[in-house]
């Protein structure tokens, strides 16, 4: 009977600390919100009050939109919408710092009632001033690769650091990935691979 009592007081002390636990994750998430409520609130504010002459913040990327491409694998539509590089762009490390880096603006969409699987955001990167990057920057890319459902809409940046060179000097860049019709583990589907030659200058 003794080990009974003691197992319901510790259950309800475990759900009591539980309970505050909660709430006060519960706080701190509304308090972040608020927070970031008022610092947009603020921020709106603040671009009001200043003029109109101001300098904007120096736009390091260079744009080449017309650099685009476009598939359409049995009802997977994908596209490179735009091209991007600088010689500029800060990493995670240091936020200062200026290194050269490449980037396309990626999108894919399911059209079918089926699944597909294609990991863009993995692509390898050859560069026309002879660089190969095996793997995008994970950190600062978008997440868009992997299994694509029924209606599904994927879109987002991928962006490769160079390891040598500068990226003003590239012509032409060049990805390569792959994948399949079908869910991630349907082993047994045929895959299809791209290369995307990409022509900047």
């Amino acid at each position: 009977m003794k080990k009974i009592i003691c197992l319901l007081v510790a259950g309800a002390m475990a759900l009591m600390l539980a309970g505050c636990g909660g709430d006060a994750a519960v706080e701190e998430l509304d308090k972040n919100d608020t927070e970031k409520a008022e610092a947009k609130t603020a921020n709106a504010s603040s671009k009001e009050e200043k003029p109109e002459k101001e300098a904007k913040e120096e736009d390091i990327w260079t744009y080449y939109n017309d650099a685009k491409w476009s598939d359409d694998y049995n009802g997977l539509k994908m596209e490179i919408q735009k091209a991007v590089v600088t010689d500029k762009a800060p990493t995670m490390e240091d936020e200062n710092a200026e290194t050269s880096a490449v980037g396309v603006k990626f999108k894919m969409e399911n059209t079918t009632d089926g699944k597909f699987t294609f990991y863009p955001d993995q692509a390898v990167l050859v560069t026309s001033t002879g660089e190969q990057i095996d793997m995008p920057d994970m950190w600062v890319s978008d997440s868009i690769g992997g299994e694509i459902d029924k209606g599904v809409i994927k879109e987002g940046n991928i962006i490769w650091y160079l390891e040598r060179g500068h990226a003003e000097d590239i012509e032409w860049i060049k990805m390569e990935f792959g994948g399949h019709q079908g869910g991630d583990d349907d082993y047994e589907a045929e895959r299809k691979e791209y290369e995307i030659e990409l022509q900047l200058k």
